[in-house]
């Protein structure tokens, strides 16, 4: 059974436990993020990461579309390559033969059909990552090709992606790595949500999709309802609802339909509050006291007016299930 970790401490421990020499790893993590990056070139909806543990396997993945394009695990960097490129340079298929720090995968994951691929391992020496600039064309000419084949990440993978592993990257590397962007859930027409959300979902089953589209039209009483409900922005009391959001505490995603309607699973909010919200870069306990990830530096705390004292001006028994959740799996510890 897959285990997905979504917290910083286990991230940092799993990472620990397959990469122990730092300096190993903070190189096998840069190779890491300049996929990503690659990937994220291509659309904020079509890739995401995430780290796991599958038996006595740990390790962290990079998806795009439907499909696994690289995994870092004790064995070393697992990759796809584009297939047809490599068909195309011979002379470059030779020199992975000849290289000891690439092997060849073999069996099932060996090659992809649906975008054709030929995956390895890479197992780079602790200082000596000179075979990745040959790698990275190949590699990337792979993410290209995924790319284009799907217009979004599958939404089960995005239910996986972790915000905590892109922040414990940006602290390991000390740069901006981008994250993902799966579609805004408020500020839209309602004809505009229907289109997204078919796009996002249109590969479920006929008769569950229906369901889920017109539970989406509800998005537009659920905005309605938290207005009624908070009246003004839930923690900086701001009056101005066109300018707030309506933010579900437990994501859309996740809810099932009575959830993703009800009124005490939502926040109105002003847009940063709502934002770092979103991104778990803050959260709240059981009395409302806001809660500050230790991955919001001060300085852009201070910038978003976000400060330690704020809290929610109401919370009743009803909130309190949803603002575990999302303590437990969306706030960045």
């Amino acid at each position: 059974m897959t285990v997905y970790y979504t917290t910083l401490d286990e991230i940092e421990e799993g990472l620990s436990t397959i990469l122990p020499d730092k300096k190993y790893r903070k190189n096998c993590l840069s190779v890491f993020a300049e996929s990503i990056v690659e990937a994220n070139s291509y659309g904020r909806n079509r890739w995401g990461v995430y780290c796991f543990r599958d038996g006595a396997r740990i390790g962290v993945r990079l998806l795009v579309g439907h499909l696994i394009v690289f995994t870092i695990d004790r064995d070393g960097m697992w990759l796809s390559l584009d297939k047809t490129l490599l068909d195309e340079s011979k002379d470059m298929r030779h020199l992975f033969d000849r290289r000891e720090d690439w092997q060849w995968g073999r069996g099932e994951y060996s090659e992809y059909q649906v975008v054709r691929s030929r995956n390895g391992y890479y197992i780079p020496s602790s200082t000596d990552f000179d075979l990745w600039p040959f790698i990275r064309q190949f590699h990337f000419a792979y993410i290209k090709r995924c790319a284009q084949r799907y217009d979004r990440l599958d939404p089960r993978s995005q239910q996986h992606h972790s915000p905590a592993l892109l922040a414990y990257i940006r602290k390991e590397l000390g740069q901006k790595i981008p994250g993902p962007e799966y579609g805004a859930e408020t500020g839209d027409t309602i004809f505009q949500e229907m289109e997204e959300f078919q796009r996002r979902y249109r590969e479920l089953p006929e008769t569950e999709r229906a369901s889920l589209v017109l539970s989406r039209i509800g998005q537009g009483v659920f905005r309605s309802d938290l207005k009624n409900y908070w009246k003004t922005c839930a923690v900086t009391g701001c009056a101005e609802t066109e300018l707030l959001v309506a933010s579900h505490i437990k994501p859309w995603r996740d809810s099932d339909n009575f959830e993703r309607l009800d009124v005490y699973n939502g926040l109105l909010l002003v847009p940063q509050i709502d934002r770092a919200f979103d991104r778990g870069y803050v959260s709240f306990d059981d009395g409302g006291k806001i809660i500050i990830s230790r991955n919001l530096s001060d300085g852009d705390r201070k910038k978003l007016g976000i400060y330690p004292g704020m809290r929610l001006r109401t919370v009743e028994k009803n909130h309190r299930p949803y603002l575990e959740y999302h303590r437990q799996k969306i706030f960045i510890t």
